[in-house]
């Protein structure tokens, strides 16, 4: 079976710190991200720019997880979930997400 990649194409809330978002990353999103047991990897990704058009977002997040629906009840019940949510609320606008399998 499969591990399902989870996408999150992120921008910016208007006002928002990048450097305080990043460091939010790093110190909060991280480890709270990696510690749930379905997730195999997950990675931020500072969009640079765009080969071809424009940029869709300032940010994508990687998430590789090993089974979908237990990464969606992890989330769920997550410790401390509420204040997680706020504060990642705080600097992000439009978040798009998808998910899907390796095309092997």
């Amino acid at each position: 079976m499969s591990s399902t990649q989870v996408i999150f194409l992120s921008t910016l809330r208007e006002g928002a710190d990048a450097e305080e978002y990043e460091r939010w990353i790093r110190e909060v999103d991280y480890p709270t991200a990696r510690s749930l047991p379905s997730v195999v990897s997950y990675n931020v990704l500072r969009i640079s720019g765009a080969i071809r058009g424009s940029a869709p977002c300032h940010y994508v997040e990687l998430i590789e997880v090993s089974d979908f629906e237990r990464y969606r009840m992890e989330l769920q019940t997550m410790p401390g979930r509420t204040e997680f949510l706020e504060e990642l609320n705080s600097f992000l606008g439009d978040v798009n997400s998808f998910y899907g399998t390796l095309v092997e």
